[in-house]
């Protein structure tokens, strides 16, 4: 049987099946509203029919219809209301201080309009470290939205539409827009958000929420400080891990105890700020992997590289450690792959991923940070996993999960990738170090943030918008 005339003409092919039967056949297929649709779909169609609609379908003959597009506009309808959503709550806390929110505001826009400012940024120093002044200087929060920024741009520049008619909300619901606002992005483009995981959608509106949120409050400057400037002379990356291993302590020092350190300490019991930490890590493993990412397709040298590809196998499936302790502990597996990551944590992860693209050398020096340093021990890492051990199937889980780290000497791994690198360059250096402080600070804060997420919590709940989940708030 042949179906069409001329260069668009295929053949079917078919025995013990009349002529008139399939002609028929293809005749209601043609039609997206004919009832055979369901019926394939219910599995009640002989089985010819089903190898007609194959031999279509591998001819390219079946498409798409109005009801693949109205699904569609279905995602995006609901892509726009969750912007709306996450909008209108950042705008009821703007609208209480609009004056200290201006120059916020204005200046988060320009970084959303503006991608020459993020190469600018990545080709000079660390992202606002030599402005003297300006809303930038020493605002954690305002450098946390450039590495998510930069991240987006390269990753899922969806999200930066996202973000756009979050502000957008925002200016409309106060009454106020920057002079640079740029227009709001038109209907046909935003269908592109539709493409976005909904779980990756929530985590990036209520990340994106949050930093704008603490940026003029005192929450969001800067505590990690540190003289890195005095670098004039190239060196080995040995000396730059030594060097930075000795800022790191430093600023540990200075740092003191954190919050959730104090409180973990203080229990002896599993209650959800121990749960929740083991959520987190398991959002961090689940996406450490992509982190190499950038650096498995440099040509560094073959020891390196080889170096790294061995940390890649080594990473690889840890999110499985993290999940069966969370298991363990008695949280459902499909809620916590489910919930979104604290803003705090998806920084962790687009901070580490911006650095592996824009210099090794920072961000072999950073990974001291979740690494940890040489010969350094955790009091609270030791008593929280003391905890866990005594906690039903749990123990064996954890002690698994360290014993691999010990074995594979995860502590020397920055000295080890850096000894590969003989020439370091006077601004590589500055920028390494600024990067090793700034992600010792994002560490702290994600703790903290834990603290103060779950720690009030009786009965684990997870961080999100929906399904009695909430999400963090300053």
């Amino acid at each position: 049987m042949t179906i069409g005339a001329g260069d668009d003409a295929v053949d079917l092919s078919f025995e013990g099946v009349a002529r008139d039967e399939v002609a028929d056949v293809v005749a209601q297929l043609m039609r997206p509203s004919s009832g055979i649709w369901l019926k394939l779909n219910e599995g009640e169609c002989p089985a010819w029919i089903r190898a007609l609609t194959e031999q279509l379908d591998a001819l390219s003959l079946i498409e798409e219809t109005d009801c693949g597009i109205d699904s569609v506009t279905s995602e995006t309808e609901h892509a726009g209301a969750l912007c709306a959503q996450v909008g209108r709550r950042l705008a009821v806390v703007v609208e209480k201080r609009l004056a200290m929110y201006r120059d916020v505001l204005a200046a988060v826009q320009q970084m959303l309009a503006n991608e020459a400012f993020d190469r600018e940024q990545a080709t000079t120093a660390f992202p606002f470290s030599n402005e003297p002044d300006g809303p930038f200087t020493n605002n954690f929060a305002l450098q946390a939205l450039h590495f998510q920024f930069a991240y987006a741009r390269r990753n899922a520049p969806e999200l930066l539409l996202a973000w756009r008619r979050v502000l957008d909300e925002v200016f409309r619901h106060v009454g106020w827009h920057p002079s640079t606002a740029a227009k709001d992005a038109s209907h046909d483009s935003f269908h592109s958000v539709a493409s976005l995981d909904p779980t990756d959608l929530q985590t990036y509106l209520l990340s994106f929420a949050h930093f704008v949120e603490i940026a003029p409050l005192r929450v969001g400057k800067r505590v990690t400080s540190a003289q890195t400037g005095d670098s004039s002379e190239p060196c080995s990356g040995l000396a730059l891990a030594a060097r930075a291993e000795r800022l790191l302590l430093k600023a540990l020092d200075d740092l003191g105890s954190n919050v959730y350190a104090a409180a973990a300490l203080a229990s002896d019991e599993i209650t959800p700020l121990v749960k929740g930490l083991y959520v987190e890590q398991y959002h961090v493993t689940d996406r450490f992997v992509e982190i190499l990412g950038p650096l498995l397709s440099r040509r560094l040298k073959r020891n390196l590289r080889t170096r790294l590809f061995r940390y890649f196998q080594e990473e690889y499936g840890h999110e499985a450690f993290e999940l069966a302790t969370c298991v363990a502990l008695g949280m459902h597996e499909a809620d916590v792959r489910a919930s979104v990551p604290l803003p705090l944590t998806a920084l962790y992860i687009d901070a580490y991923t911006v650095l592996a693209h824009r210099l090794p050398t920072a961000f072999f020096t950073s990974i001291m940070v979740t690494e940890g340093l040489r010969d350094q021990h955790s009091p609270v890492h030791e008593h929280i996993a003391a905890l866990v051990e005594r906690a039903v199937h749990a123990g064996d889980i954890v002690a698994k999960h360290g014993e691999t780290n010990d074995e594979l000497n995860h502590p020397s791994l920055s000295r080890l990738f850096l000894a590969d690198i003989p020439h370091v360059t006077a601004a590589d250096q500055r920028y390494s170090l600024e990067a090793a402080l700034f992600m010792l600070e994002v560490n702290m804060r994600q703790l903290e943030s834990v603290a103060f997420f779950y720690g009030d919590q009786t009965q684990i709940r997870f961080h999100g918008l929906h399904e009695g989940r909430r999400p963090l708030e300053v």
